[in-house]
């Protein structure tokens, strides 16, 4: 695969009106890196146990992370290709079943499933009427329901413990401040 199949733009003159666009000439080969990553995560998630639960970057891999932004395009295959070797081959240790230093989430694959759905439909789920917005709410309203609050109890699912607390300090602070932060903030 070149470095023509994800470009940052290109002008498709066989099918989108000559209109800019960020969709890869070659969705075949996409299909087929696609199917390599999740080859590879199942793996990953699949042999975790046979691996240590950390273990230290080497030098030549840490220094990757201090390069100096690129000032030419890499094709995707080679980009996928440095995360595997570099990203996922040096995780922090948290979804292997012998981490023990404290609570956080695990990765799992019917998550990491979802998380993809949810980034190809790409939907904003500050308002409107679409599937996943109300897909947010009848899970909300589910677990609302399970632990006995009243239906007037509201809520969001977020991405993580970092995000909840984001939203409960605005919260606390929207409710202690005595105004509608929003009209007059």
């Amino acid at each position: 695969m070149d470095a023509r199949v994800f470009p940052s733009m290109q002008t498709d003159p066989d099918g989108y009106g000559g209109e800019e666009t960020l969709d890869p000439q070659d969705w075949d080969a996409v299909a087929e890196l696609s199917h390599r990553v999740v080859d590879d995560a199942v793996r990953h998630l699949r042999d975790l146990r046979e691996r240590p639960v950390w273990r230290p970057m080497p030098g030549d891999v840490e220094a990757l992370f201090r390069a100096p932004v690129p000032d030419q395009p890499m094709p995707i295959e080679q980009v996928y290709g440095l995360v595997h070797a570099s990203v996922l081959a040096y995780p922090m240790g948290n979804i292997h079943p012998r981490f023990w230093s404290w609570f956080m989430g695990a990765g799992n694959f019917s998550g990491a499933l979802g998380d993809f759905i949810a980034a190809v439909q790409g939907s904003n789920l500050g308002g409107g009427s679409h599937a996943a917005a109300r897909l947010d709410q009848q899970v909300v309203g589910w677990l609302r329901d399970m632990v006995g609050l009243p239906s007037s109890a509201s809520g969001t699912l977020v991405s993580g413990g970092s995000v909840a607390n984001l939203i409960g300090l605005t919260v606390a602070r929207n409710t202690a401040a005595g105004i509608d932060l929003r009209e007059h903030g």
